[in-house]
């Protein structure tokens, strides 16, 4: 039987405190997972980050804004709330802050379990770079991500316990100003303490112009003279806070394209990833598995990629929007039953928004092609989510957005733009949500 599952942000649930966190709705939310059935709850990253959640400042840290000021008050480190309207977009400000501030006063730092905590040296690299930065003391910095991953763990817990899991991703680079590359800086192409490449991607079908990703790229030399350390550390502690990991960018760990920091993009290179050798150590020599790990490996991929996601059997993703080919009424992935299908990502369209930009004579195409495959060719969405449950991947995740038939104004992201509508989309209340995903029928 085909398992299921929702792909919702953290920062997505609702909250009457502006942005989604680990506070009871999110376990109201993994409730209405349990009651149907489904599987698999993924969130995307939930590190510290710079605006976009694939921005990490740090691979330990987690983001601050997930506190949730109701289990605050549950531990007796705040009293009064006060609360805000509940919109259909996150708000990210320091509304949150006086409360911690206060709660940071109250809480005992001669606490066990948090002096076991604060001994990580990632954590501590992370509370040094923040109060350098802003200026708060170090042990504030602390409290917080203690706080953070005891409401994470507690959570993680309880979903594990109605038959939920998790799925995480892990950011493929930091920022360039970030707790890992001022704390690892062995480990990223510098010179004379500069860096001196940049990720990205080289012009492309997609992409004429090629991208900058604004962010630094691995010295793989050091990397692997010091037997893989700085990744393999970093599995390990993404699979105690995930039940699965989704791997960012997995052309990476096979060879990366890399932009001269003064150059242009058509100056870049490729050059060689952590390859069979990490992935031989990080199975050898750490508890994570190959059933543990999705590898995000869309778009353009080499040969060498494709020998090594298959050297190890990874289970990886289709994107219906990218795979049903209209021209020939064929869906060009659909063999492989070793995969996790997604009618879109959060980098996507919506269902509703995708079908929107087609043609007259795509939208046609479309609906004749769900009828051949037997899906509702009347209602899109429903027709999309039948024909995910029916494709032969062994996983089917539907973006919230598109279990409430909504359209491209609540996409999650638009990749290559900036704007407050990125990485902002939540839900007012669970209401029409509870209801939709009896309608579907993905139960």
């Amino acid at each position: 039987m085909k398992e299921k599952g929702i792909l919702l942000p953290i920062f997505s649930l609702p909250s009457k405190y502006g942005v989604g966190d680990f506070g009871y709705e999110a376990y109201e939310f993994i409730d209405i997972l349990s009651e149907n059935e489904i599987t698999y709850w993924q969130i995307l990253p939930i590190n510290a980050c710079v605006i976009s959640p694939y921005s990490t400042v740090s691979y330990y840290a987690l983001n601050e804004y997930y506190i949730s000021l109701d289990k605050l008050k549950e531990m007796g480190l705040i009293s009064e709330l006060k609360t805000r309207e509940n919109k259909n977009r996150a708000i990210y400000d320091n509304f949150k802050e006086r409360y911690y501030k206060n709660a940071y006063k109250k809480f005992n730092t001669q606490d066990k379990k948090y002096k076991a905590f604060i001994k990580m040296v990632e954590i501590n690299h992370y509370a040094e770079y923040m109060s350098n930065i802003k200026g708060e003391c170090k042990e504030y910095y602390l409290f917080l991500q203690y706080i953070l991953y005891k409401q994470w763990m507690e959570l993680k817990e309880y979903a594990n316990s109605k038959k939920v899991k998790i799925i995480g991703d892990i950011p493929a680079y930091p920022t360039f100003d970030s707790a890992e590359t001022r704390y690892n800086s062995q480990y990223f192409e510098m010179k004379n303490g500069k860096f001196t490449f940049e990720a990205g991607a080289p012009p492309d079908c997609y992409n004429s112009e090629g991208q900058r990703w604004g962010c630094p790229v691995y010295n793989i030399k050091h990397i692997k003279k010091d037997n893989y350390s700085y990744f393999l550390n970093r599995f390990e502690y993404f699979s105690k806070l995930f039940d699965k990991i989704r791997i960012d960018y997995f052309r990476g760990y096979d060879s990366f394209y890399k932009v001269p920091i003064n150059g242009t993009i058509k100056e870049g290179l490729y050059s060689e990833g952590l390859g069979y050798r990490f992935f031989d150590n990080l199975f050898t020599k750490t508890k994570v598995k190959v059933k543990d790990l999705i590898i995000e490996d869309i778009g353009d991929i080499r040969k060498e990629t494709v020998e090594l996601r298959n050297r190890y059997k990874f289970t990886r993703q289709k994107i219906l929007q990218y795979s049903i080919d209209l021209k020939k009424m064929h869906d060009m992935d659909n063999e492989d039953k070793n995969v996790v299908v997604f009618p879109g990502t959060h980098d996507c369209n919506t269902i509703y928004g995708w079908y929107k930009s087609l043609s007259i004579k795509e939208k046609r195409k479309l609906k004749e092609f769900l009828k051949i495959n037997e899906c509702d060719d009347i209602n899109i969405n429903i027709g999309i989510i039948q024909y995910c449950l029916k494709c032969k991947a062994k996983i089917a995740i539907v973006q919230a957005q598109d279990i409430l038939g909504l359209d491209g104004k609540a996409r999650t992201n638009r990749p290559g733009t900036v704007s407050y509508k990125n990485w902002s989309w939540k839900l007012n209340d669970f209401n029409d949500f509870k209801e939709r995903i009896k309608d579907f029928n993905i139960i």
